[in-house]
Parts: C-alpha cells; sequence; structure tokens
C-alpha cells in the first residue's frame, strides 16, 4: 500500500485504518443507497469469461454518456495534481 494515501494531504495528520471490507461485500450492502442495479457475470461462458478478465472482475456500465477528461483532468489540465503521466495503470 503506498504511504501516500495514510496521510491528510492539507494537515500532514497521519490517518489510520479503523476497519477494512473486500470492495464487492461493501457493493452488495451499499447499492441499493447509489440507486444502481448488481448483476453477477459468471466466467463460466465465453463472453462472461471475456468481461470478467478484460474488467479485472469488476465492471460496470453508465446510463449517461460522459466525458472522462473532464471528469479526471488530463496533462493540459493545471487544476489536476494528482495526474501522474508517468503512473502505470492496472
Amino acid at each position: 500500500m503506498d504511504p501516500k494515501y495514510f496521510k491528510d494531504k492539507e494537515t500532514g495528520v497521519d490517518l489510520e485504518v479503523i476497519s477494512t471490507e473486500p470492495l464487492a461485500d461493501w457493493l452488495c450492502m451499499n447499492y441499493k443507497e447509489f440507486g444502481i442495479e448488481i448483476n453477477f457475470i459468471s466466467d463460466k461462458s465465453s463472453d462472461g469469461y471475456q468481461f470478467c478478465k478484460g474488467f479485472g472482475g469488476i465492471g460496470g456500465f453508465l446510463r449517461y454518456k460522459m466525458d472522462v477528461d473532464d471528469l479526471m483532468g488530463g496533462v493540459d489540465d493545471p487544476d489536476n495534481e494528482d495526474f501522474d503521466p508517468e503512473e502505470d495503470f492496472i
């Protein structure tokens, strides 16, 4: 785990992990709060296998079109201090 995620950027205070829970478990318990629908896809069919492996085990479909560049910013966005073009994406 990267230690930069365990420190408050503004105050420099060390953050403490109080509890942990697998993402899939959290999604199964809280999805209704966000108005989403969950569908489980098996990797037993060729299409299901491709979906599961292509998205690393989790995926989603958006209801509305969105511009990812507006959401994340980019190389030319001076306000996006978190963007690192050298960072490896998984």
